[in-house]
């Protein structure tokens, strides 16, 4: 009887291993791909990024004016910012992708105060499997709009901002190209 227990104890043992070693190696798998991605993007946007710009209104009829960063890969867009400001208020959008999905987004509200340094009022940093968030972290005081996002929301922002690159991308591309002259 006891020679049957050891065995039963030792399977569960081994099986309760294997089962928790796949459990971390599955989330280490999923955020060390991202991680890496984001070390590339960030590293290749270094030397190789593209900017342009788009005047906007807000909703008060203030003009604003969006910088657009991006860079491109292999044919592909791996990383793209947006940034704009709002009287001494900073917008910024980060997009990660990997094969034009997104992977990883950024979004912080960065106050510039006369007297003294730049402080994050809030940020929120969201990690994507497919369109799906599969973490989602804030910080600072994040409004409540925010806060309560569902995947559809961000992953339907980026959907929107990525038409919006694309879209420039291929007027910035038409109008670099320059003209044929046939004799």
């Amino acid at each position: 009887m006891k020679r049957g227990f050891f065995r039963v104890w030792l399977l569960l043992l081994v099986v309760g291993n294997f089962w928790c070693k796949e459990a971390v190696a599955q989330r280490f798998d999923w955020r060390s791909r991202i991680d890496e991605l984001v070390h590339k993007a960030d590293s290749l946007s270094l030397v190789s990024q593209q900017t342009f710009h788009i005047n906007k209104f807000l909703t008060d009829d203030r003009p604003i004016r969006e910088t657009w960063h991006y860079t491109v890969s292999e044919g592909r867009v791996v990383i793209f910012e947006i940034h704009y400001f709002v009287d001494t208020i900073e917008y910024l959008e980060v997009y990660y992708l990997d094969r034009d999905q997104v992977v990883c987004t950024e979004q912080y509200v960065i106050e510039y105060p006369a007297l003294q340094d730049d402080r994050i009022r809030w940020g929120a940093v969201g990690f994507f499997q497919g369109p799906f968030v599969k973490q989602f972290v804030t910080m600072g005081s994040v409004p409540d709009q925010y806060s309560r996002l569902s995947s559809y929301d961000l992953w339907s922002r980026f959907k929107s901002r990525y038409r919006e690159l694309t879209a420039q991308r291929t007027l910035q591309e038409k109008n670099t190209k320059g003209a044929i002259f046939a004799p």
